[in-house]
């Protein structure tokens, strides 16, 4: 089982609520529970509910016309999907499967404009919850035209460490990272190797652990400053 999220240091809509927007949005939910593996939700679906992760974790991500999946994010407790679904109406893009027993709150789309109607503080989170995935996104759609693949892996394992359940470890296999990446399971096993060799991180089994954070942020402003100025 993939445990390992990958929110790309996006803020979490819950904690920017107050107790009582909480307690308001919980009260028009209706709660599923998925197991492992089981599918929330397809690309194409026409569901124009709000969907907030109540435990457990969503994966994010697409499946090309060859078959290949790619790994979008992998949100956890506290954050919204769907709002693009709730406010414009607009189809789901993704897949949306369970990481582990998951709890899903849904709201409709009917209920949840009537409490931004009398709660404006559900808009002003969703703006900042919002922005802060389009800011994630922008920065690594240029770290990854800009940086080689070690680089750009490194950068990929520091936004993981914030959400690592166990300090300093990614508790995903190389061959998810590949998929997440979007590169070659052979590509990442050498990026891999050169980051342990360069002495910042320690292959485990279905693991990676980050020997030592600082280092590796240095690291990755050295190679980006490398390549910025190439």
């Amino acid at each position: 089982m993939m445990a390992g999220l990958l929110e790309h240091g996006s803020l979490k809509f819950l904690d920017l609520l107050s107790d009582d927007v909480k307690a308001a949005l919980e009260s028009v939910e209706r709660r599923l529970t998925f197991e492992d593996g089981q599918m929330i939700y397809s690309a194409g679906d026409d569901d124009q509910r709000l969907m907030i992760v109540r435990s457990g974790a969503v994966k994010m991500g697409r499946i090309s016309p060859e078959g290949l999946e790619t790994i979008l994010a992998v949100f956890g407790e506290g954050h919204f999907i769907g709002l693009m679904s709730v406010m414009v109406g607009r189809k789901r893009e993704q897949n949306a499967v369970a990481v582990g027993k998951t709890v899903i709150g849904y709201i409709q789309h009917s209920e949840f404009n009537a409490l931004m109607d009398v709660y404006p503080e559900i808009a002003r989170a969703a703006l900042p919850a919002t922005l802060s995935r389009l800011k994630a996104t922008l920065n690594m759609v240029d770290d990854l035209r800009r940086l080689p693949l070690a680089a750009y892996t490194a950068v990929f394992l520091h936004g993981m460490l914030e959400s690592a359940e166990v300090p300093g470890v990614i508790p995903w296999s190389q061959s998810d990272l590949a998929v997440a990446i979007g590169a070659s399971r052979v590509s990442i096993g050498k990026a891999l190797k050169q980051l342990e060799a360069d002495g910042l991180i320690t292959l485990k089994y279905r693991a990676i652990e980050v020997t030592d954070a600082t280092a590796l942020a240095d690291w990755i402003d050295a190679a980006r400053a490398e390549h910025l100025s190439s």
